[in-house]
């Protein structure tokens, strides 16, 4: 961690240097395959989203023994900076220094990436991992003038017109009475009519549409009047935290935390895939897996397509295998998840020393590569391809496959 502290007044026109540390984890088992790249997750910095793109194996035009290095904008407007590339050693002394560029960085989908082809060789670099991994120091300073009154552009309301319109009961035209049993009560024939009582939850078609193809249909109607629509199977609640997160809304840490599983069962339901996600994550955190729980754990993430869960339990069953072999039943173990349970276990190898092998290295094949990501890596390379992020560890990749197969036979067209 870095600490700035400024004493004095900076002088007119001053611009300060902002660095940026991106970590590139096990840089020495990364393709040397020359064009082959790995893009970093983004990062802000001057209102910009950014990444940094490395070729670990070098460009088609660069030399053999380099590495090449560059910066992408992602943000839709363009930039212009000052930027370079440094590399320290494990004793924080610089060694690998790219000299300060001026580039105006197009918006994305233009010339929004400038590239350093013969960044270093990359045998340098490798002697200067720590821990295994390269930690490259992005510098960045913006070019534009600066003006003497400072513009105000307010964000755009559209999100906080959204949320507005949450439960607004004027504007309305669907109504879902949600039956407040939860169809939890045994014995319904008993139950008298004035005990089954119902909360009434006010919502839009135009909202809805696009969050769910279930909550859509249910609400389909043929004319522009208002829609009733009956729900026996959830909480209110919960269906109630459902249409806050379909406005733009976000649940606090404990509203998750206290219905997260609730919460999961009744978006998996209702195809409210993001709210889903979210809440899968705070049970994966706040959770233990145990060998008391491992198996249920699992049985019910299998059931309910919950791949960072899957992948929670096959971690702790490939870093605990010594302990559960002979004390943990494994008879009820779905044998489709046989291959996420042989990932966990090369990731925990891999991670103690124990891969590699010796000999040369071999390309790695698009299988290969994807079968040794994580889930979260997977999601996120789906969502920026705007595809369905919500499946199994085999329906992501074998989506991510058939989006990279359309989009090379695109290119041949």
């Amino acid at each position: 961690m870095s600490i700035k502290v400024i004493v004095g007044t900076p002088p007119e026109g001053y611009k300060e240097w902002t660095n940026a540390l991106v970590h590139f984890h096990g840089f020495a088992n990364q393709s040397t395959t020359r064009g082959e790249e790995v893009v970093s997750p983004k990062f802000s910095c001057f209102g910009h989203q950014w990444s940094l793109i490395i070729y670990p194996g070098g460009e088609e035009d660069s030399d053999e023994r380099c590495v090449s290095l560059g910066l992408i904008n992602r943000s839709n407007a363009s930039i212009g900076i000052q930027w370079s590339f440094s590399v320290r050693n494990a004793d924080c002394k610089e060694v690998v220094h790219y000299p300060p560029q001026t580039n105006e960085f197009a918006a994305w989908g233009g010339n929004n990436s400038w590239v350093a082809h013969d960044f270093a060789p990359r045998s340098t670099l490798l002697d200067l991992l720590v821990q295994g991994s390269l930690i490259v120091e992005v510098r960045m300073k913006p070019t534009s003038a600066d003006k003497s009154i400072t513009q105000f552009i307010p964000t755009n309301p559209i999100y906080k017109n959204v949320l507005q319109k949450y439960m607004d009961e004027e504007s309305a035209d669907v109504v879902f009475q949600v039956d407040n049993n939860d169809g939890s009560l045994e014995g319904e024939e008993h139950i008298s009519k004035k005990s089954k009582t119902t909360t009434t939850l006010y919502a839009h078609r135009f909202i809805l549409q696009d969050i769910s193809t279930m909550l859509a249909e249910l609400c389909k109607s043929d004319d522009e009047g208002i829609t009733t629509v009956s729900i026996t199977d959830v909480k209110p609640e919960v269906f109630k935290h459902m249409l806050y997160n379909a406005y733009g809304g976000k649940l606090s840490e404990d509203e998750l935390n206290n219905n997260a599983k609730d919460i999961m069962n009744a978006c998996d339901k209702y195809g409210v895939v993001h709210l889903k996600l979210e809440a899968e994550a705070c049970y994966v955190k706040s959770n233990e897996i145990t060998m008391d729980n491992m198996m249920d754990t699992l049985l019910y993430a299998d059931s309910k397509n919950l791949a960072l869960l899957k992948e929670a339990v096959m971690d702790y069953i490939a870093a605990n295998k010594h302990s559960i072999i002979g004390k943990v039943s494994l008879d009820n173990f779905p044998g489709h998840l046989a291959t996420d349970l042989l990932t966990a276990v090369a990731r925990g190898e891999q991670s103690e020393g124990s891969g590699g092998g010796g000999g040369e290295e071999e390309e790695e094949t698009e299988s290969a590569k994807y079968n040794r990501m994580r889930v979260g890596m997977l999601r996120m390379m789906l969502d920026e391809k705007g595809l369905d992020v919500d499946g199994s560890r085999e329906a992501m990749i074998a989506l991510l496959k058939e989006h990279n197969n359309a989009e090379a036979s695109a290119c041949y067209v």
